[in-house]
């Protein structure tokens, strides 16, 4: 069984290649895999398809691992995520994680034409088909001689997707959170775990910006405007003790300080180590760009090694 703990490491790297030109993606994997980021992740929007990115970089990542969060279950059948998983873990060595998710009502059902009905239903039944499901490719062996399954993670931000993820998967992939929500989310998966299970872990992502406050809460506002108006993110939001005075555009100084870390290098590592205190045990930094530094400077910033 992979120790998904191990694999994710403590800190990564969410989304940062998303945008940028073909040319530009295997040297800019390269170049975080030096840095000492332990896990890249993408997702999945209107863009890039998150499989065929990570296959593109697979070779240059060097012991860092890959992941998506997360993989929209509505877009594709359990065969389809499955066939990608293994695949990812083929070509990486075995270092690869799979985060799916239900995502959002627009994003399903204006975007995609799906009808967005019972998510915590259709999540359980797509892991249930996802584990029954054969695979016939080339494997990754395991320590056991049999084929080694990625570790599968959810998106989750309410009680009843964390128990799920807690009872059926590896763990959990919470976004727009507060170090606050994390401490209450590990204390419902712990609960939740039955004794047999490894400890469910929490992989967050985490806004981060190097930069002065006027800069780095510019920048926090841009990236909160399309999160802040969807009716998931408002729940989640309303159960971390903010309401509609917080999210709705400027956003108040005390939601873009809960959900983005700022200031100087050190104070953002502060943060960081909040969240892990609070029970990440992996945080990946979504890095946002202080007027014209670039999201590479809060990277290099940020980096595990010099």
């Amino acid at each position: 069984m992979t120790d998904t703990r191990s694999l994710l490491g403590p800190l990564g790297i969410w989304g940062l290649i998303s945008d940028i030109p073909a040319a530009e993606l295997r040297p800019t994997v390269a170049h975080v895999a030096e840095l000492g980021y332990s896990t890249l992740w993408v997702g999945e929007g209107a863009g890039r398809d998150p499989f065929a990115q990570l296959a593109a970089v697979a070779d240059v990542t060097g012991s860092m691992a890959l992941g998506t969060s997360i993989v929209n279950i509505f877009g594709r059948d359990a065969m389809s995520s499955r066939m990608g998983a293994m695949t990812l873990a083929e070509l990486t060595g075995g270092r690869f994680a799979l985060g799916l998710g239900v995502s959002h009502v627009h994003l399903v059902q204006k975007l995609r034409g799906h009808a967005y009905e019972k998510p915590l239903t259709r999540m359980r039944e797509y892991l249930e088909a996802y584990g029954q499901l054969p695979y016939r490719g080339p494997v990754v062996e395991g320590p056991d001689g049999e084929p080694a399954q990625p570790p599968v993670l959810i998106a989750a931000l309410g009680p009843k997707m964390l128990e799920l993820a807690a009872t059926a998967t590896d763990g959990t992939l919470p976004f727009f959170v507060s170090a606050e929500r994390i401490a209450q989310m590990r204390g419902v998966l712990d609960a939740a775990a039955p004794a047999e299970r490894p400890r469910p872990i929490i992989a967050t992502a985490l806004a981060a910006v190097v930069g002065e406050e006027e800069a780095a809460r510019t920048a926090a506002r841009a990236w909160m405007r399309p999160y802040a108006r969807a009716e998931n993110y408002q729940r989640s939001l309303v159960a971390q003790g903010f309401g509609p005075e917080d999210w709705e555009p400027p956003y108040s100084d005390e939601l873009v300080d809960s959900l983005v870390a700022w200031g100087s290098a050190e104070q953002v590592r502060q943060r960081i180590a909040e969240f892990h205190a609070a029970g990440a045990e992996h945080v990946a930094i979504l890095p946002l760009s202080a007027g014209d530094e670039g999201e590479m400077a809060t990277v290099e910033a940020l980096a595990p090694t010099p």
